[in-house]
């Protein structure tokens, strides 16, 4: 597996889209510690109803959980 910086992904994120698409699975490095993991969905096995269901929860916890200060942008660059 491998590993790209949260830079990256920012500022390349079309290439990386693409790799993953490609079948490749990615770490996502910040300050150089692995925090996401990028894996292609599988297409076969969720349809379209399943896949709006799994967004929605999704975001459902994202918008009720506070993760910590306001993620700014200047955050997800490594020094």
């Amino acid at each position: 597996m491998s590993a790209v910086t949260s830079r990256e992904v920012i500022h390349h994120f079309s290439a990386v889209a693409a790799r993953v698409a490609a079948g490749e699975e990615l770490t996502v490095t910040r300050f150089g510690k692995p925090v996401l993991k990028l894996i292609q969905i599988p297409t076969a096995e969720l349809n379209q109803q399943e896949r709006e269901v799994l967004v929605e929860k999704l975001l459902s916890i994202r918008m009720s959980r506070s993760l910590g200060k306001r993620f700014e942008r200047g955050d997800a660059y490594d020094d």
